[in-house]
């Protein structure tokens, strides 16, 4: 069990050490010729600070920028949570969790799975939930659609002993979510509630003191949903009623469409069908056979 405290805590460093710490973070990101680099080497050379506390400089700027990389990714659970905590909880998981990835913006997939082992946290579990979808959300910004309009044809020619065998495939342009929580109503709220703020600070539009985003909400909803890439990156996400979510999963699952015991299955399909939630059919050579037959 991770203790939440200690891996947050941080001792602020002498002053002499901050003052060589803003020096060495300015030098990083500052062209060479508007710093004065001699003066901060000779600072260096001149300081009584020790390899451990030199260490620090690179230490504190390195948690920084990760934990900035995970502000611009989750800003709706840090609205939720509060900026004290997230800044206590984004440390924590930045000590824990070692990159996997040179990429910052792929840090943060495993935050929920993080907030999941965390005692603070025991009694807030959909707060992960949130962490899942938002990640799901940021994942999915600036990706270019990569689906085809569905093949109709093809699926007209398909022959009637070839039916029982038809597989369905989902959209690749969407991830499928569930709750036993309002996640995507909790998310939307906050989202909507984070683009007025932003847009009160252009002096668009006047938000009154009482806006209370969370107004009225149940979070003890079970909810299920999609979030999909869009054109001109945009991301859209919308809860799903039950029996078109089980149809995705059954088809996400490499399963014949002849095995989905639903009411209505064909009018469920033909919806998922002209919504783009399916994109595209196989035929499986045998009941056997998980190879598919384009």
């Amino acid at each position: 069990m991770t203790d939440f405290a200690s891996a947050a805590a941080d001792v602020p460093p002498a002053p002499e050490l901050y003052r060589l710490q803003q020096q060495f973070a300015q030098a990083l990101i500052s062209p060479a010729s508007s710093v004065d680099h001699p003066k901060l080497y000779q600072g260096i050379q001149e300081t009584h600070f020790d390899a451990d506390q030199l260490l620090q400089i690179y230490r504190n700027n390195f948690v920084l920028s990760l934990t900035e990389a995970l502000e611009v990714t989750f800003p709706v659970l840090q609205v939720m949570v509060g900026d004290e905590f997230f800044a206590q909880l984004a440390k924590a998981f930045i000590r824990t969790v070692p990159m996997s990835n040179a990429a910052v913006a792929e840090f943060g997939g495993a935050l929920p799975d993080f907030m999941l082992d965390l005692e603070q946290l025991k009694e807030m579990p959909y707060l992960a939930d949130l962490a899942r979808f938002e990640w799901a959300y940021s994942v999915r910004i600036n990706r270019i659609p990569t689906t085809e309009p569905f093949p109709y044809q093809g699926l007209s020619e398909v022959g009637e002993d070839d039916y029982e065998r038809i597989h369905f495939m989902v959209n690749p342009d969407i991830t499928l979510f569930q709750s036993p929580w309002a996640i995507i109503e909790l998310f939307r709220r906050l989202k909507n509630w984070l683009e007025r703020q932003a847009d009160a600070g252009k002096g668009d539009v006047l938000i009154s003191d009482d806006d209370d985003p969370l107004a009225g909400f149940q979070l003890d909803q079970p909810q299920k949903g999609y979030i999909a890439t869009s054109g001109l990156a945009e991301v859209l996400y919308q809860e799903l009623d039950d029996g078109v979510f089980c149809l995705l999963e059954h088809c996400q699952a490499d399963k014949l469409f002849s095995q989905f015991e639903y009411d209505a299955a064909d009018l469920l399909l033909q919806d998922v069908i002209r919504t783009g939630l399916i994109t595209g059919f196989g035929v499986l050579k045998n009941a056997q056979n998980k190879g598919i037959e384009e």
